[in-house]
């Protein structure tokens, strides 16, 4: 709407001044007579006045001084009041206006005072709709009567727009992000307002905050990257989003997370820039920790294998570039998990804490300690030597001191400790292997180290990877043997001493398509340390107790003795699998026997314990293999559910000519008898051991000397055929 300062207004005036005095005024018809040219003059003024007067956009009334009389209404004011020119005619100005009459009564009389005046009324509309109103009044004299001039704007979507305006600043100052606004149009970007949330997250004053430009919030940590990104976007008339490190009026800093965005006039020119700023300390510090978690170890504090691996490209990227080597070790505590198990785990992890904090102490700047888990530690060390072999000596003159920094006792409690490690290492780069293939090398090295009797750094030879990859190729052997059915069961018999047969134990053998027969010692390791070992154990189980079965007809009473891996005994469900095979086949459970060794007794006695208890339940005769080998066989012995012992075959070999050999046997023979056990002796291979074990009460045999390992299926058309004693004549 037109605003009543505006030319328009004034010529409303000029208009009621020279054009509508006729309209209220006639002169008599002489006077128009006698001055013809003055009349044909003013008819022609007062059309053109009154067409202006109508076609005007603008609300205009005349209205009668004298009562409110609505006198004259163009055609704008038709429209903005909704009611019939007649009827716009025929009221007066207390029935458009909202106060009350005697309020009317004196606005007119002020007005016939003062001849004008600007006002902001309440106007009613045809509607029933009040809107507010600018009313602009003019008093006129025309031909004796007292007129105003009422020009009205409607203000409706200027009280909108202030309301909006309103709205839009509490908002503001109640948001509970900081915003700011800055002047465009100033070189410095001076801020103009600032609201409560930018305040208490600043720590300053409205007063300290305006006409500054924001960087006062950056101290002097000026070597921000993303500062330049913030300053390009200004310089482009762009808006951008920009992490920043901000400084409270206290001097603590926190991450500020800053969006701005351009304000533009109608000519493409930038006014002002609207900021938002959030402290996002909370979310930058959780993400830090997130991170932490993904590459650092939680007890130690030392970079996890993630890391380490990272660490590890980047150096071998680098000694590429630069034609250096370095070394990569990795360490393992020798014996920590006996030390682990004896004094509680948190025992163990202040051990572990201590052995991180002096593998830092004994490294250079720039090199890695790493904890790859467990007690299982990784060393990065870097820019050695150009020369391979200079590098390999000077790491491990680093590695040694290693060493030696873990050999120190440790104090925990009131306990000493001392432990040693275990080191494997390799020097790269040696090719095109990636961090992956680098950190294996290592962890053969290590391999070798343990073999060797621990406590011991060795480093990576390519003959170690010839071993890895054989023993790769074997285990996906392995895998393709348990699916196809390449293993053969063997049996050897165990006699009494005149040759009997009275049982037999079962032994495996693989039937490899192209290397043919492989022994048990070249294959078992890996089967049980893949777990395949659980796959083949069943078969063969399953194998004993078929052939026992194709055997009730001539021999009810002979059994057949199946070995059990520590891995396959270990088992939560090993009982319950083998008396289903046992069903499923249809023999008595007494009828075949387990043998396990000492090994399945180290880590858990009372599950193993538990175990046999279970498997002796079911029938299953028991059997103690190897005995005498380990470390607390008689120990464990009066806890174990067994029938059975089998003497090593490492004491049969000398014991009649060993003195100390024949010792170790007249004791075990000498237990079994106090425990009432049977005896089995391994490794009979001459008459002489029959004599020297029959002497001394040993009634069962198992050797070359009664037989050796054969395949199954001879073995079962073998003991059909009359038996020999091979010790007579």
């Amino acid at each position: 709407m037109i605003g009543w300062r505006q030319p328009i207004d004034y010529v409303f005036f000029i208009y009621l001044l020279a054009g509508l005095g006729p309209a209220f005024y006639r002169p008599p018809n002489g006077v128009w007579a006698q001055k013809g040219k003055l009349v044909h003059t003013l008819s022609i003024r007062d059309q053109v006045f009154r067409q202006f007067f109508e076609s005007s956009p603008t609300v205009a009334l005349v209205v009668d001084l004298a009562d409110g009389k609505i006198v004259a209404a163009n055609a704008a004011a038709i429209t903005f009041y909704g009611w019939p020119h007649d009827t716009l005619l025929s009221m007066t100005m207390s029935q458009i206006n909202t106060m009350p009459p005697d309020g009317m009564a004196k606005l007119l009389a002020h007005l016939n005072q003062a001849k004008s005046g600007l006002f902001h009324f309440q106007h009613r509309l045809a509607s029933g709709e009040v809107v507010d109103v600018e009313s602009s009044n003019t008093a006129i004299e025309v031909a004796g009567r007292r007129l105003c001039l009422v020009i009205v704007h409607d203000l409706s979507e200027q009280k909108r727009a202030e309301e909006s305006l309103w709205l839009a600043r509490r908002a503001m100052d109640a948001s509970a992000t900081g915003l700011t606004i800055a002047d465009g149009r100033q070189p410095d970007l001076p801020l103009i307002y600032a609201n409560p949330a930018f305040l208490q997250m600043t720590g300053y004053t409205r007063d300290e905050v305006q006409g500054r430009n924001c960087r006062f919030l950056q101290n002097d940590d000026r070597n921000q990257p993303e500062l330049d990104t913030l300053r390009a976007a200004i310089k482009k008339g762009q808006p951008c989003e920009v992490i920043l490190r901000n400084y409270r009026k206290d001097g603590t800093a926190f991450w500020n997370e800053i969006t701005i965005a351009p304000v533009f006039d109608a000519a493409g020119l930038i006014t002002h820039y609207i900021g938002t700023q959030k402290d996002i300390s909370d979310r930058k510090a959780a993400e830090a920790h997130v991170e932490r978690l993904a590459y650092f170890d939680s007890l130690t504090d030392l970079p996890n294998r993630r890391l380490f691996l990272d660490r590890l490209a980047s150096n071998l990227a680098l000694s590429i570039r630069n034609d250096t080597h370095g070394v990569a070790a990795v360490l393992d505590l020798d014996n920590f998990k006996n030390l682990n198990d004896a004094e509680g785990p948190d025992m163990g992890d202040l051990l572990l804490r201590e052995i991180a904090s002096r593998l830092q102490s004994c490294l250079r700047e720039g090199d890695t300690a790493a904890r790859l888990g467990g007690d299982e530690f990784a060393i990065l060390l870097t820019n050695l030597s150009a020369d391979g072999t200079t590098a390999a000596q000077l790491g491990r003159t680093i590695l040694e001191r290693i060493g030696k920094s873990i050999e120190v006792p440790l104090a925990l409690g009131s306990i000493q400790h001392q432990l040693t490690t275990s080191i494997g290492a390799v020097v790269f780069p040696t090719g095109k292997e990636a961090p992956a293939d680098i950190l294996q090398k290592a962890n053969t090295a290590l391999d070798r180290s343990k073999a060797a009797g621990k406590n011991t750094i060795s480093y990576f030879e390519a003959a170690m990877q010839d071993h890895v990859q054989r023993r790769v190729t074997m285990e996906r052997d392995l895998r393709t043997a348990v699916e196809s059915g390449e293993f053969r069961m063997f049996l050897q018999p165990q006699v009494l001493g005149n040759g009997t047969i009275i049982g037999a134990e079962a032994l495996i053998r693989w039937q490899h398509p192209t290397k043919g027969l492989v022994p048990p010692l070249d294959f078992i390791p890996v089967a049980e340390e893949t777990g395949l070992i659980v796959d083949i154990g069943e078969w063969i189980f399953r194998q004993a107790c078929q052939t026992v079965k194709r055997l009730e007809a001539w021999n009810n009473g002979l059994r057949i003795a199946v070995n059990v891996s520590p891995r396959q005994f270990r088992m939560a469900n090993f009982p319950t699998r083998m008396a289903a095979i046992i069903e499923e086949v249809g023999i008595k459970p007494h009828q075949v026997a387990m043998e396990v060794t000492e090994a399945v007794f180290f880590d858990n006695l009372s599950h193993a314990v538990a175990t046999m208890n279970e498997l002796k339940s079911l029938g299953v005769r028991l059997s103690l293999d190897d005995f005498g080998t380990g470390y607390s066989s008689l120990s464990y012995l009066q806890k174990l559910p067994i029938a059975e012992l089998k003497i090593d075959r490492s004491f049969i070999k000398d014991a009649p000519t060993n003195p100390n050999d024949a010792a170790l046997v007249e004791a075990i023979l000498a237990v079994a008898r106090q425990r009432k056990l049977d005896v089995v002796a391994e490794g009979v291979e001459s008459v002489k051991h029959v004599d020297f074990l029959k002497s001394r009460g040993c009634r069962v045999f198992q050797g070359y000397y009664f037989g050796r390992p054969v395949p199954a299926e001879e073995f079962v058309a073998a003991i059909e055929k009359p038996q020999v004693d091979p010790s007579a004549g």
